[in-house]
């Protein structure tokens, strides 16, 4: 019987074949879609889940003050945990050392990226493989350090490293290390990735110090005694706040490590490790498969008049409505069935394209069992799809079809109506939202920043020495032809790595405000001419003098919305005392000038000519070139580089391509939202395509009574696509309050943003229409 359904089946699919293509092609391409994001859903679901205690392990983060929501905590909290916390049964510290540069002899350096300092218990709580080396002696003494194989055969080659000594360059000094592990490279889905682990008591004492409560710089990870114990880390939290702090709203909070990489605490770049994209990506994906099948379950419904003779003779020779609606049910999941097999093969041709747009690692290796599943889907969506038109086209009387008319079909016409104002509807959404989209991105690279990044190059000072000898580095510099100004700082646009919470009377005590909350404030350590070079606008009093000793060591210049803060115009602004460091005045106020993207205000800012060492470590130098001599007057930087830090590369950035970087993930979900709106378009018109060619087709009769009466070719087309043209629009209706709803919700992330305006509806619509004709 079964055998029989499919055979009937296939014979049915060959011989429409229109009909038959309509679905496949829409299907194959709604079923690539899902498949491509179930993997990427697969890949970002399974961060973190390989280590033995991932249910256990929690990361912890500070999340009050002024300082907003960070995974950097105090270093004494890990001790704290163990001590006063009975939930935790242990914790562990790790900070970040970013870049470090290893070699076997003190002339000759590796670039090891992503070095962590780590506790002697990382890998009691982490499962990390050490390869050779002991567990509990690889990080239990200073000067210890572990290797992942990938950093252990840039310098080592194959072989074993543990015993072997490495120098460390540290700015212009080394410090010899002693291998005591090499670890497999942590896996894609970790968010823990290092190439490197020191000692954690190799730090220098002064970033250890038990009683460092407000310094916010390390890791802080912790093993619960039970999954659960999770619920209760907030109340245990409030009494460690409450034993170690006073009058603070100082909160810390844990997030489970499985969630860690998908939660809002963690800055990824792109797509990647953001659970809004992944939502959203997996909505549209099953929006375009629900756009194919309801092009399914249209056409069958409409193609009622050529089916019906089949089901009365079926019925007449005994045939019950099960057998019947098994048939058509049959029909359906033999077609979906191709279409999943085409998409498998769609979707690994795509892979590659797929992972350059949304920066992932996909592939279909090792994904059997996830493929088998996606087969069991492909069923599902053949029965979904297929069992409306089943049950509708099998309730036919056999004596009422072959002693009448057959079947108009009209029955369906309403769920017809009904499926195709969704499907563009649907499609409409997604035009809307790609449009302002694009309009946000045109608003973010044309909007004035308060500083012209145009030709200006920024070179990192990559050692505390070379940022110390900064005047002998820039009277060098400023001699080169193809450098029209030049400076130096340590906070540049895109780069204020500093933040520091004043209150407003301890900035100045002639404040007027009454605000008792801390200022966030950006300061920098600039030369004279960086207002010059970035061609910041100065509001109200002066520039810095380098010939006034008073500019070099008290002279400070505030943005307008420092100013504004503190309660002052810029005007007001100039004279007043200001404390930072040590006690000046007020010499300058400039126009506001973004040092973050859109997305974030802007921020009170302090320039100033003087700086603690233990703020201002390092710098870079800031040239705007010459446009025709770029490519020589970057060689003479290296060399001039160089010259001061011979083992460092050769880093810089212009900062134009900065800010400009800074909308990448934007750019691409623009693309992405313009891509999935073509493939909606498109399998949307395949089913209104299938319909108006079954509508003209029974109406052939009455096209050629028009046509011998005079009717034109237009007129004609004019009335079979009135009726489809109503229902683009009653979709338009429907999905403009949805998309302004989406979409003002997505450029909520924009501090700075476009207003949505008429416009864009009016462009959507009319596209609609002009598709859909």
């Amino acid at each position: 019987m079964l055998k029989n359904y499919f055979k009937i089946g296939w014979r049915n699919l060959t011989q429409h074949k229109t009909y038959t293509t309509i679905n496949i092609l829409g299907l194959t391409v709604g079923m690539a879609c899902c498949i491509l994001i179930a993997l990427y859903a697969r890949e970002e679901l399974s961060y973190d889940t390989f280590h033995e205690k991932a249910d256990r392990i929690v990361a912890v983060g500070y999340g009050g003050g002024t300082f907003g929501k960070s995974l950097s905590t105090p270093y004494p909290l890990a001790d704290a945990m163990e001590q006063e916390i009975p939930e935790v049964q242990n914790a562990t510290r790790m900070k970040s050392r970013s870049t470090i540069r290893l070699g076997l002899n003190p002339d000759e350096f590796v670039a090891v990226e992503r070095a962590e300092y780590a506790e002697e218990d990382f890998f009691e709580v982490f499962s990390f493989k050490l390869v050779s080396g002991n567990e509990k002696e690889a990080l239990n003494a200073p000067g210890k350090i572990v290797l992942t194989q990938s950093a252990s055969r840039s310098l080592f080659g194959n072989e074993n490293p543990v015993g072997e000594s490495l120098y460390w360059l540290q700015d212009d000094t080394t410090t010899v290390l002693q291998v005591g592990g090499m670890v497999e490279d942590p896996p894609q889905n970790s968010s823990i990735s290092f190439g490197a682990l020191i000692s954690f008591n190799t730090m220098h004492e002064n970033r250890r110090r038990p009683e460092a409560w407000r310094s916010y710089s390390h890791d802080t990870y912790a093993v619960l005694k039970d999954a659960q114990s999770i619920d209760l880390l907030s109340e245990r939290f409030e009494k460690l706040v409450q034993n170690h702090y006073e009058n603070t709203s100082t909160e810390f909070f844990a997030v489970p490590l499985t969630s860690l990489y998908l939660s809002e605490v963690t800055s990824n770049r792109g797509f990647t490790g953001n659970s809004k994209y992944l939502y959203l990506f997996g909505s549209v994906a099953l929006f375009i498969l629900f756009i194919a099948c309801v092009n399914y379950v249209n056409l069958a419904t409409a193609r009622v008049s050529i089916r019906a003779k089949e089901v009365g003779i079926r019925k007449s020779l005994g045939a019950h409505r099960g057998q019947v609606a098994g048939q058509f049910l049959g029909e359906s999941v033999l077609l979906s069935i191709g279409a999943y097999l085409m998409s498998i093969l769609l979707a690994a041709w795509l892979i590659p394209y797929f992972n350059q747009l949304f920066g992932s690692h996909l592939a279909f290796s090792d994904s059997f069992i996830f493929i088998f599943w996606l087969a069991l889907g492909a069923v599902a969506v053949g029965i979904l799809a297929g069992i409306y038109p089943s049950l509708y086209l099998s309730r036919f009387s056999p004596a009422a079809i072959l002693r009448s008319r057959m079947p108009s079909g009209k029955s369906g016409s309403l769920l017809r109506k009904s499926l195709v104002v969704g499907q563009f509807a649907i499609a409409l959404v997604l035009i809307i939202g790609a449009l302002i989209i694009y309009q946000q991105l045109q608003y973010a690279q044309t909007k004035d920043l308060g500083f012209d990044g145009e030709q200006v190059v920024v070179v990192d000072m990559p050692t505390r020495q070379v940022w110390e000898m900064r005047d002998n580095v820039l009277s060098n510099i400023k001699g080169y032809t193809g450098i029209k100004e030049v400076t130096v700082a340590n906070g540049t646009p895109g780069s204020f790595n500093v933040r520091m919470g004043v209150s407003p009377d301890h900035l100045s005590p002639q404040a007027n405000t009454r605000s008792e909350d801390n200022l966030l404030v950006a300061p920098a350590v600039v030369g004279e001419k960086y207002i010059e070079v970035l061609d910041i606008e100065v509001l109200a009093g002066r520039n810095f003098n380098a010939d006034l000793s008073t500019d070099v060591e008290k002279a400070f210049i505030i943005n307008r919305q420092l100013a504004k803060l503190l309660g002052w115009t810029p005007e007001e602004a100039v004279g007043k005392t200001f404390n930072f460091g040590n006690e000046g005045t007020v010499i300058g106020v400039v126009e506001n000038f973004h040092i973050r993207s859109l997305h974030q205000e802007i921020e009170p800012v302090v320039l100033q000519m003087h700086g603690s060492d233990s703020f201002y470590t390092t710098g870079r130098v800031i040239a705007r070139l010459n446009p025709d001599r770029i490519p020589e007057t970057m060689d003479r930087l290296e060399q001039e580089m160089a010259r001061y830090a011979p083992h460092n590369p050769f880093e810089y950035e212009f900062l134009d391509e900065k800010f400009d970087a800074m909308y990448r993930t934007e750019r691409r979900f623009g693309q992405v939202t313009a891509l999935f709106t073509f493939i909606a378009i498109i399998v949307a018109c395949l089913g209104l395509y299938g319909l108006a060619a079954f509508s003209a087709e029974r109406r052939i009769k009455e096209i050629g009574v028009r046509k011998v009466l005079g009717a034109t070719v237009t007129q004609i087309v004019g009335l079979l696509s009135k009726d489809f043209l109503k229902l683009v629009m009653l979709g338009f209706i429907i999905a403009a309050p949805i998309a302004w709803y989406m979409m003002n919700r997505w450029l909520q992330d924009f501090a700075y943003r476009i207003d949505i305006g008429a416009g864009v509806f009016l462009i959507a619509g009319t596209a609609a229409l002009l598709i859909a004709l």
